[in-house]
């Protein structure tokens, strides 16, 4: 099954033994507006029947299954793949050390949530795109710049033109912060102000503002502190899981 195919559609493989949850984590997953491609299978034996290296950028196993459970599957994942993003469905957390050791991002208690899907689909598209070196494309003096992802430190909206600070060089465009914060993706890109958007990868601290890696500080808005610190954890502590 496929929606929003296209090159940035996030490719995944869905595991599950049971039609009710296939389908309540299929609709989860179109529910996030995020373009994927989307394979199901109703076994481990099914899946690794097609898998290779670098097929699926997220993968969500369930747990107990048939003759081979998720745990097994997974376990012959990580021998032919160790990037791709693991996530165990189940009615219990019995197999938690289990997941760790795999290195399996988290486990979903069934029935999923929305919440707990898109977390999932946002660290699968960060890790991909790192991958990958997604860029950003824009027009700076009637010149057009590609620009990595991986270099952008923070933008900064200044009379009436939106300013990038990257690791090498400052570009200056007229597209709205607005219209960047829909390009540049998130959680990795946080809007912590209404003219400022920081790149988290290059946040050296978080005090009242952000301490970026240059040096320079990114405001963060007074009345959204509590929640941009939140958001900012749960990304440190994605990003340590996801990479281990």
């Amino acid at each position: 099954m496929a929606a929003n195919a296209d090159d940035s559609a996030l490719r995944i493989a869905l595991c599950e033994d049971t039609p009710v949850d296939t389908d309540l984590l299929t609709a989860l997953i179109d529910m996030s507006k995020v373009p994927y491609v989307l394979d199901s299978f109703p076994s481990g034996e099914a899946l690794l029947e097609v898998f290779h290296k670098e097929k699926y950028d997220l993968i969500f196993l369930d747990v107990y299954m048939g003759e081979l459970s998720g745990v097994q599957t997974a376990e012959f994942i990580r021998d032919i793949d160790t990037q791709v993003v693991i996530v165990f469905t189940t009615t219990s957390e019995d197999f938690t050390r289990e997941g760790y050791r795999l290195n399996a991002y988290k486990y979903l208690l069934k029935p999923v949530v929305e919440e707990d899907v898109v977390d999932a689909l946002e660290l699968a598209t960060l890790k991909r795109d790192k991958a990958q070196g997604a860029t950003l494309a824009i027009v700076t003096d009637n010149i057009p710049v590609i620009i990595p992802l991986n270099d952008i430190i923070f933008v900064e909206s200044s009379n009436r033109k939106s300013v990038i600070y990257t690791t090498g060089e400052t570009y200056a465009t007229t597209m709205t912060i607005d219209a960047l914060e829909k390009l540049l993706p998130s959680p990795r890109f946080l809007r912590s102000h209404r003219s400022y958007i920081v790149n988290l990868d290059h946040v050296d601290d978080l005090e009242e503002d952000f301490i970026m890696d240059n040096g320079e500080i990114a405001y963060v808005a007074v009345k959204n502190h509590r929640k941009i610190k939140h958001a900012y954890d749960d990304y440190l502590f994605s990003t340590a899981r996801g990479d281990e």
